[in-house]
């Protein structure tokens, strides 16, 4: 179902990228990795060792002029969070949602490479899925999380024909670790931080 989902958005804004064409804009689909950093608890023993996963995120981007341009992101991973607790460990299936807005200041545009870089901020929702208690799975009551996030990044365009280039990216993500509704026991009141090296394609219209 979210592949359907992220699939009729992701139709939709290339709808509209090619309705904005006469004013610079290009859509791209790229692949990531995301690597989670652990967080601990700097009151108690509480530490959370997300997994590493896959990522997919879509990007319409609108080039106000050769240097500059504002751009939309969604994207999508799933992984696990290990929340150790002594003397138990809990593992939280997670679906991660993105939403995210970024300025791209563009130094140069050079025939075949235009590097760019990017800040901007946005949301992730943590979805619940299955939820354990040391290897057993059990109801735990967890529930949503959403957190608001900074996004920041570098990377490249490489032009490959006139509307069409590859994407190569690193994006980092800085949020506040999920709790997933259960302060008691998966608060670790700190910030975690995701990495996503990132491939993609791009139109250019």
């Amino acid at each position: 179902m979210k592949k359907v989902q992220l699939a009729a958005v992701m139709a939709v804004l290339l709808i509209s990228a090619a309705a904005c064409a006469q004013v610079g804009v290009d859509v791209s689909v790229s692949g990531a990795g995301a690597f989670s950093k652990k967080t601990n608890s700097p009151t108690g023993p509480i530490s959370d060792s997300p997994t590493k996963s896959a990522a997919v995120f879509g990007t319409v981007r609108y080039h106000f002029n050769h240097h500059n341009a504002f751009e939309l992101n969604l994207g999508h991973t799933k992984n696990s969070q290990i929340f150790t607790v002594p003397p138990d460990t809990y593992r939280v299936t997670t679906g991660i949602l993105e939403y995210t807005a970024a300025y791209v200041f563009t130094p140069f545009n050079g025939k075949k490479l235009e590097p760019f870089l990017l800040a901007g901020a946005g949301g992730l929702k943590f979805g619940v899925g299955n939820t354990y208690i040391d290897g057993n799975q059990i109801s735990l009551g967890a529930k949503s999380s959403i957190s608001l996030a900074f996004l920041y990044g570098a990377g490249t365009d490489y032009n490959v024909f006139t509307h069409l280039a590859l994407r190569l990216q690193y994006r980092g993500l800085i949020f506040k670790n999920p709790d997933f509704g259960s302060s008691s026991r998966f608060y670790t009141g700190a910030k975690g931080h995701m990495a996503e090296p990132a491939l993609g394609i791009v139109l250019k219209f």
